[in-house]
């Protein structure tokens, strides 16, 4: 990995791209090694992306989310799947970030065209055990993901 890391104007501009044209309407940019125990990236999202509602729990998982540019609309769920709250995070401001102690059933849907957020959370990072999903809510690529999309954004309006 490279010693200094630059979070620029290029560098999101050529991610904002990456993400409208990714078949998941979203991408990553990792700073670190997925050994490493502080993971720390940029999360690139567009508008109709889906991330299904989870947790980090087998693997307990601290998580951070700071918007550096857009809006979110951050969902913390009830165990029985009912949203709990619902947060709109924004670069401008006046909720810019929300940090989670593992175990939090969440989700996050994209309010503006583009949202970078920049996550940080306890690696390493192993995806057999990262994430448990939400039973109550659609994978993605399920037909009923558009609708909760929908639902999603309304509770924002």
């Amino acid at each position: 990995m490279q010693e200094i890391q630059i979070i620029d104007s290029d560098l999101i501009g050529s991610l904002v791209k990456k993400a409208q044209t990714a078949e998941r309407k979203r991408t990553n940019h990792n700073f670190h090694a997925e050994s490493e125990v502080y993971q720390r990236f940029l999360n690139v999202l567009s508008k109709n992306t889906y991330i299904p509602p989870h947790r980090h729990l087998s693997d307990p998982k601290p998580e951070t989310f700071v918007v550096l540019e857009g809006e979110i609309g951050f969902l913390i769920f009830k165990e029985n799947g009912e949203i709990q709250e619902s947060h709109k995070l924004s670069a401008s401001g006046p909720k810019r970030g929300i940090d989670l102690q593992p175990g939090v059933w969440h989700s996050l849907v994209c309010l503006s065209e583009n949202a970078v957020c920049f996550e940080g959370k306890s690696g390493p990072y192993d995806p057999t055990v990262d994430k448990e999903f939400h039973p109550h809510y659609p994978l993605e690529g399920d037909p009923k993901v558009k609708d909760t999309i929908t639902w999603y954004e309304s509770l924002f309006l």
